[in-house]
């Protein structure tokens, strides 16, 4: 690591640190005076992604700043999950819909995670069928016991859903 990263990254974690201790506008002085060194460095996008999402909310603000830290980064895993969580929390289904799509064509990124919301995002519309194929594709790239007992819970529950959808029609034909 040079000098200067190294000085970007103790600024990251200086803003981290005020972060910690409440110190929001101290972290956010940090942060921009980063950025006007440094604008594409990805993890400065983040840490300001994090400060506006977690602290002064201002989803519009740490989505913009999410993004930055995907397009000077793209393989930033935890960006994704972080964005991917704020698009679920706020019921924003075509942003993490698109953003798992594009996370799709980006080597190294979980698609046990990637597969798994696209489900979620297909079960939100009432498509169960497709719901199940995304849990399914999700299960079998998934390396973690405690994710395919989730996953398989998902499936159990897209079928029933499925099922009571169907009986609906035939109770009302």
């Amino acid at each position: 690591m040079n000098i200067y990263t190294e000085y970007i990254e103790n600024v990251i974690q200086l803003a981290e640190d005020a972060m910690d201790h409440g110190k929001y506008d101290e972290a956010k002085k940090l942060l921009v005076s980063g950025l006007m060194e440094e604008p594409g460095y990805a993890r400065l996008h983040a840490a300001m992604g994090d400060l506006y999402w977690y602290h002064l909310e201002n989803l519009e603000l740490a989505e913009r700043h999410y993004h930055l830290a995907i397009r000077f980064y793209p393989r930033f895993e935890s960006v994704y999950r972080e964005l991917a969580i704020m698009y679920q929390k706020h019921n924003k289904y075509q942003g993490l819909k698109s953003l798992m799509q594009k996370a799709m064509k980006v080597a190294d990124l979980d698609k046990s995670f990637i597969f798994e919301k696209l489900g979620q995002v297909e079960e939100s519309e009432g498509h169960y069928n497709n719901a199940i194929q995304y849990y399914k594709q999700a299960l079998l790239e998934s390396l973690d016991n405690r994710d395919a007992d989730e996953l398989k819970k998902h499936i159990k529950r897209n079928k029933y859903k499925r099922l009571k959808m169907r009986w609906k029609r035939v109770l009302s034909a």
